[in-house]
């Protein structure tokens, strides 16, 4: 089992600390994987299971107010744009050199980010069922606003239901999921914590839900992916984001060494396909 392999690791960043897991040496990191949106580091447990420790680090973060990692203070929350800030300064204070960024849905669209702020240091970019941004063209911008305000305002004393055990949180996430619920256990067992009144509540931080108060145009997006010198592998799954294609029509013009992979499977098709993503790195 690669979780038995696993190192527990943890950064202190200036507003809290950001936990995951490693295989291999954790003072050589050559891999940082990030997952999705209301995932955790579990999700790439699979791909580990095909780390060979002789290749170096193979780091998988949770990001804040996902998995072990620390909520946000109060009076904070979780815009896009943070998440990135707190990638590009852990590798910068870690001083990592030549790394593979790893990135699944949300954690691509970041990873796509932080590779075009600190080029140099990235050696290999991956994003998986991810490209480009979600952008703000055509919407109205008062209007996004107003419901980002609105939704932060709603889960400011946020609760999570909570569950009579393991197994029916998993049920529910598994009844929302387009992958098995043997794949689905291993995000809910990281993502889930048993509480003194007896039941299982997600560890996440409610307010991750809270609605996007803006986005960047097409425009700048634009900009930034131009600045990916390094080689980038887009994975796809067979039958995953449909909005995909139409990011990949938009900007794979703008990346000079660009590939695509389809793979069999859905949007969390790294977990259905580890052994794939694992050649890939």
């Amino acid at each position: 089992m690669a979780l038995e392999r696993a190192t527990p690791v943890s950064y202190q960043l200036d507003w809290g600390t950001v936990k995951g897991l490693c295989w291999g040496d954790p003072s050589n990191i050559q891999v940082i994987a990030t997952h999705g949106w209301l995932d955790n580091c579990h999700s790439f447990l699979p791909v580990a299971n095909y780390w060979s420790p002789d290749n170096g680090g193979f780091l998988v973060l949770d990001w804040p107010g996902h998995g072990h990692s620390d909520h946000r203070p109060v009076g904070s929350y979780y815009h896009f744009i943070d998440y990135a800030y707190d990638l590009w300064h852990l590798i910068q204070q870690q001083d990592w050199q030549q790394v593979t960024l790893l990135g699944h849905s949300m954690g691509g669209f970041v990873s796509n980010v932080v590779a075009a702020l600190c080029p140099e240091r990235i050696q290999k970019l991956i994003v998986i069922e991810a490209f480009g941004l979600l952008v703000s063209d055509g919407a109205n911008a008062s209007d996004q606003l107003k419901q980002g305000f609105l939704s932060r305002r709603k889960l400011q004393t946020p609760r999570w239901r909570g569950y009579a055990n393991l197994d029916s949180a998993v049920e529910a996430r598994a009844a929302q999921a387009d992958f098995s619920a043997d794949l689905v256990r291993l995000i809910v067992e990281r993502g889930c914590e048993r509480n003194p009144d007896g039941r299982w509540y997600w560890r996440a931080d409610a307010r991750v839900k809270t609605v996007s108060a803006y986005r960047l145009p097409s425009s700048a997006v634009d900009d930034i992916l131009e600045e990916l010198t390094m080689p980038v592998i887009v994975v796809r799954g067979s039958d995953g984001y449909e909005k995909l294609e139409d990011a990949l029509e938009r900007w794979q013009d703008k990346v000079t060494n660009l590939s695509c992979v389809t793979l069999k499977g859905g949007h969390h098709v790294h977990m259905e396909q580890p052994e794939k993503i694992a050649e890939l790195l």
